[in-house]
C-alpha cells in the first residue's frame, strides 16, 4: 500500500507499514524509499539502521499529524535512535526535507487501517 504524504504542495511518495512484519523489515535491504510506518498508539519507540545502506531521517507525528520529533542523517547501521515525545506515526525519509517540528503533514485516512 502506498500514501502521498503532503506538506504544502510537498508530496512524499510513501510505502506504508501497518504490519508487525512490515515494521521489523523497515528499510532494511531496500533501496531508497520512504516509508510510513502506522503504530497504532503514541508511545516511545526506538528503531535501528542494521542492514540499512543509507542514511535517512526518521520524522515522528502524533494522532494530529503534526511533527513532534525529528531526527536527521541516521546513519547506516545505527544502534539505536528513539523519539523524545510520543508518536503515533513515523515516516522514514529518504530524501531532502525541510520539516521541522510543529508541522503538520496530512495523507488518506485509509492509510491508517
Amino acid at each position: 500500500m502506498r500514501a502521498g504524504v503532503r506538506k504544502g504542495n510537498k508530496v512524499f511518495d510513501s510505502e506504508i507499514a501497518s504490519t508487525f512484519f512490515e515494521h521489523m523489515l523497515g528499510l532494511m535491504f531496500s533501496d531508497r524509499k520512504n516509508i510510513l510506518f502506522v503504530l497504532g498508539s503514541e508511545r516511545i519507540f526506538g528503531i535501528h539502521s542494521f542492514f540499512v545502506f543509507f542514511p535517512f531521517d526518521a520524522v515522528y507525528l502524533d494522532e494530529k499529524k503534526r511533527i513532534v520529533d525529528v531526527v536527521r542523517g541516521i546513519a547506516p547501521f545505527t544502534l539505536y535512535v528513539e523519539n523524545k515525545r510520543p508518536a503515533k506515526y513515523l515516516l522514514e525519509l529518504t530524501e531532502k526535507n525541510d520539516l521541522k517540528v510543529g508541522d503538520e503533514l496530512d495523507w488518506r485516512d485509509d492509510a491508517e487501517t
